[in-house]
């Protein structure tokens, strides 16, 4: 089931693949179960992965320094300040 050809395809396509190929190995269930077993039985696609976005952080050091639209998210000494 993790060979490449079948590494992105669910169990239930695998064995009908399988079936047509005059090949019968195991039911269905049985092959999540082996699976389950390996820790496999989740998304077998892959997956894109994206970077972490950073948040962009405003520091003044004086009165003035630094003006933003969102008042909300700029950070201060105490929380809503």
């Amino acid at each position: 089931m993790n060979c490449d050809e079948y590494a992105e395809l669910a169990p239930a396509q695998i064995w009908a693949r399988e079936l047509d190929a005059r090949r019968y190995h195991c039911s269905v269930s049985t092959m999540y179960r082996i699976l389950r077993g390996k820790g496999q039985s989740g998304e077998r696609r892959r997956q894109a992965t994206h970077p972490a976005r950073t948040v962009p952080e405003l520091v003044a050091t004086v009165p003035s320094q630094v003006f933003t639209w969102e008042i909300a998210k700029a950070a201060g000494p105490d929380r809503g300040i």
